[in-house]
């Protein structure tokens, strides 16, 4: 008699027995965690890594409308790190490995492409779908708009004055463009052990931190393509004695990425023992990790902004040349921004005297720190 084997079910492996089987040695034809995978999705989601963790937020009402679903989500071996560990996606394939092989092969349900750059359309038009959203190339290689629901987000990213007056949140669009039910979800993201040993420890370290009644981040990443996306020196240092200076009892940490090695070196030596330096090298997990120390997290629009978001912490965000309307915090915390005229200039430098970061001077934004500080 052959052994029956579910190769449908969502835990069947191909070379090697299932994690129930390797468990207690139960067979197929009478495993109560029998799965079956009803619906296959595929998603296409690139980069930047930033955008790559707010695009997850779809994962919650995907799977509620899609119930018995496997999805399989292709990035940038950059990003792989922040999905790797999220319950809702079953497969994650990079660029710079082998999923061309699986493409050529399989077929999907559904196909997902919600940037409208050339390479992210090849491969979801490379995909063999019965359905598409978003975006996909036609023989020529140009992107286009699968239909009208991906038409104004393509037409925004062609448009500046257009991007300039929408008004709606990034993952509403997305929602939109995917045909999901509203609300819209945060961010998804998911802390393994070894990342919530390193938060413990990285707090271990810093007794100043231990004794702090609540401990504030200041997140200075905001990459390079924009001048003004990250707030101004003057401003983190600003912000860092004010805030001691009212709140002596609250930890101060300060974080970036490798752009910001030199900024934060500079705030450092400015405001000396006043703030914690968790570095500006950490990995993907090491940076979740530590802001998931934070109460609070100060930060630009930036990846530190969607993992602060996905972590459910109060999260006050600095904006300038990018859209402060399509953010969300989903509660948690406010998104803030100067009224100056030229605000939402997507310009990647500015020769202005009065710009959209040194408006925001750091009273105001103690004061906003402080706001959202109580809820915690």
């Amino acid at each position: 008699m052959s052994l029956l084997i579910h190769t449908d079910c969502r835990y069947y492996r191909g070379a090697m027995p299932c994690v129930f089987h390797k468990r207690d040695g139960r067979l197929c034809d009478d495993c109560k965690d029998y799965d079956p995978i009803t619906f296959r999705i595929l998603i296409v989601k690139l980069a930047a890594v930033g955008d790559v963790l707010r695009t997850t937020s779809i994962l919650p009402a995907l799977k509620k409308k899609y119930p018995g679903s496997e999805i399989t989500w292709i990035t940038k071996s950059s990003a792989a790190p922040l999905l790797r560990d999220n319950i809702l996606i079953d497969r994650v394939l990079v660029t710079e490995g082998n999923y061309l092989e699986y493409l050529q092969n399989e077929r999907f349900d559904l196909g997902i492409c919600l940037d409208a750059d050339p390479q992210s359309a090849a491969i979801h038009s490379l995909a063999q779908c019965a359905d598409r959203r978003g975006f996909v190339c036609d023989t020529a290689g140009r992107v286009q708009p699968v239909d009208e629901r991906a038409h104004d987000w393509w037409l925004m990213g062609l448009n500046d004055q257009k991007k300039k007056a929408n008004r709606k949140t990034y993952q509403n669009i997305m929602y939109e463009i995917c045909g999901l039910e509203l609300p819209t979800a945060p961010p998804q993201l998911a802390l393994n052990g070894a990342m919530t040993r390193f938060a413990e420890e990285f707090v271990h370290a810093h007794p100043e931190l231990q004794r702090a009644r609540k401990i504030v981040g200041v997140n200075t990443g905001g990459g390079g393509r924009w001048q003004y996306k990250k707030w101004t020196f003057e401003g983190y240092v600003g912000f860092i004695e004010l805030m001691k200076q009212r709140h002596p009892d609250v930890g101060l940490v300060i974080v970036g990425g490798p752009e910001e090695v030199e900024l934060n070196r500079s705030i450092l030596q400015k405001v000396g023992n006043k703030v914690v330096d968790a570095g500006c090298n950490n990995s993907l997990d090491e940076f979740a990790a530590i802001i998931n120390t934070f109460d609070l997290l100060l930060t630009s629009d930036s990846l530190g902004m969607h993992m602060g978001v996905a972590l459910g912490k109060p999260t006050v965000v600095l904006v300038g040349p990018t859209s402060p309307w399509e953010l969300d915090v989903f509660g948690k915390g406010e998104v803030v921004y100067s009224d100056v005229e030229c605000l939402v200039c997507y310009l990647s430098r500015c020769d202005k005297t009065v710009t959209c970061m040194n408006t925001l001077l750091p009273e105001y934004v103690v004061t906003k720190v402080e706001k959202h500080l109580q809820s915690v």
